[in-house]
């Protein structure tokens, strides 16, 4: 009868000295346990954060939009004036070499003329008008929402973390293309910021500021979805589409009473250069638009450890305090994450 009173005693001083389940994961006492709702998140490898942007609450105004589609939607309209306008800001001599030996007659009706040329054009069984005013839609989508791919390494033992942007992903807009970030010149990709954990896998991380060229990752996407689309990139499927050559011979062929235009080289170093001008003046514009400063003031997120052994799997439930600068100053922006080892 004496000995059962030693053995539980035995029994519970072993328990008491014993470690407890998950401290091999790094987890003591509140945190990082199999049985406790609170687990640590991992210190070895990386979470892949995919943070959802909405830039169309107030981030990018519907003037911005306009400016930054201002070409395009002028090729949309009016392709002869949107042509010979950006060939003679890019420099192009045949631009002062037809208006400077032409008459008034004759350069009168000559955007007339070449409109008259590119309605007969078609790319894809429309329009080359169409096609322009699909690639204006293109744009805007890429100016709406998108993901951004980025990789979360957090080191619990100091409390901070490596936050690094990866890529672009327009797929919450419909569009299946997923760009690189590569790191321009402009970009700021990787911050450092804080971490804290709380009770149930509560995570919060810290303030962030980074920079991205994201009008040049958007012209990207654009001329990637074309390409997708249509078998070229803009200004190849519109140099597939124009005969410069035959729209030159057409046009230098037209006459007012005894007088013809005549410049059939000129016409065709016009119509071709003036591709050229468009698609840079296009490609400028968007990429015109950088996200100066891309600031996450705070974030706040869950930790869920899904097998049960003390570090988190994954991140859910991630929101932002976000603000945007597009070069309008600092604007609230959308946006949510969540995360996987």
């Amino acid at each position: 009868m004496r000995r059962t009173p030693l053995l539980l005693s035995l029994l519970l001083a072993a328990c008491g000295t014993s470690s407890p389940p998950g401290s091999d994961t790094g987890g003591t006492g509140e945190f990082g346990t199999p049985d406790d709702p609170s687990p640590l998140p991992a210190s070895k490898g990386a979470y892949k954060l995919t943070s959802t942007i909405d830039l169309t609450v107030e981030a990018v105004l519907p003037a911005q939009v306009e400016a930054v589609v201002a070409t395009l939607r002028e090729f949309q309209t009016n392709p002869a004036h949107a042509l010979i306008d950006a060939a003679s800001r890019a420099g192009v001599p045949a631009v002062g070499a037809i208006y400077g030996a032409l008459p008034s007659a004759l350069t009168d009706p000559l955007e007339g003329w070449i409109n008259g040329e590119f309605a007969k054009v078609q790319i894809a069984g429309q329009p080359v008008t169409a096609f322009a005013g699909d690639v204006v839609g293109l744009v805007d989508t890429a100016l709406s929402t998108f993901d951004v791919d980025s990789t979360l390494a957090i080191d619990p033992a100091s409390a901070t973390a490596v936050h690094t942007l990866n890529a672009i992903d327009l797929t919450p807009t419909g569009l299946d293309v997923t760009i690189p970030i590569s790191g321009l010149a402009a970009d700021i990709l990787s911050q450092t910021p804080t971490i804290s954990l709380g009770s149930a896998g509560a995570l919060a991380i810290g303030d962030q500021h980074f920079g991205l060229e994201y009008g040049e990752y958007a012209w990207q996407a654009v001329e990637h979805i074309c390409t997708q689309q249509f078998g070229s990139d803009i200004r190849g499927e519109l140099g597939k589409a124009i005969n410069c050559g035959a729209v030159a011979h057409a046009i230098a062929s037209k006459c007012v009473l005894t007088v013809c235009v005549g410049h059939q080289a000129e016409l065709t170093s016009l119509c071709s250069a003036g591709l050229d001008a468009v698609v840079n003046a296009a490609h400028a514009e968007l990429a015109s638009l950088r996200i100066d400063v891309f600031h996450y003031a705070h974030g706040t997120a869950t930790l869920v450890d899904d097998d049960r052994d003390g570090v988190a799997d994954r991140i859910t439930d991630g929101t932002w305090q976000a603000e945007m600068n597009l070069g309008l100053g600092l604007r609230h922006t959308p946006a949510t994450f969540v995360g996987t080892r």
